[in-house]
C-alpha cells in the first residue's frame, strides 16, 4: 500500500512538471500560511480540491502538504522568498519524492535544484484574508 501511494505521488509530481504553467487569471484564490519547522511560506491556490484538503489540514484531519511546480519571484504574496508555488497547479498530497523536500530558506538557498517543492514536514497553520 505505502508503495502505491509513493507511486501516485511521484506520478502526481510527474504531471505537474510536464503540465505547463496554467492560467494566472483570478480564479478565486486562498492564501494558506504553511510552517516547514521554525519557518513560513504562503502557498495560493485557486483549486477547490486542493483548499478543501489545506482547509483539512489545517483543522488537524489530514496530513497532506504542498506540492507544486516552483515559479520566479515571489508572486506578489509569498515575501520574502524569491519564489512561489504555482497557484494554478499546485495540490495537497501526502507522499512524494524527497528530492523536492526542505525548508524555504534552502529552497530559496538552491532554487535552480528545485523544479518543485513538497516539504514533507509542512504543517497549514492559517489563511490569510
Amino acid at each position: 500500500m505505502r508503495r502505491d501511494v509513493v507511486a501516485r505521488g511521484a506520478a502526481g509530481l510527474l504531471a505537474i512538471l510536464v503540465g505547463g504553467c496554467g492560467s494566472s487569471a483570478n480564479l478565486g484564490y486562498t492564501d494558506f500560511l504553511i510552517a516547514v519547522g521554525a519557518e513560513t511560506f504562503v502557498l495560493r491556490t485557486s483549486d477547490p480540491e486542493t483548499i478543501r484538503v489545506a482547509h483539512l489540514a489545517l483543522e488537524g484531519k489530514s496530513p497532506a502538504f504542498p506540492l507544486g511546480p516552483m515559479r520566479a519571484g515571489d508572486g506578489g504574496w509569498n515575501a520574502p522568498w524569491s519564489w512561489h508555488l504555482d497557484p494554478v497547479q499546485t495540490r495537497m498530497v501526502e507522499a512524494a519524492i524527497e528530492v523536492c523536500d526542505g525548508t524555504p530558506s534552502y529552497v530559496e538557498a538552491h532554487l535552480e535544484d528545485f523544479p518543485a517543492y513538497c516539504p514533507w514536514g509542512a504543517r497549514v497553520v492559517g489563511v490569510r484574508p
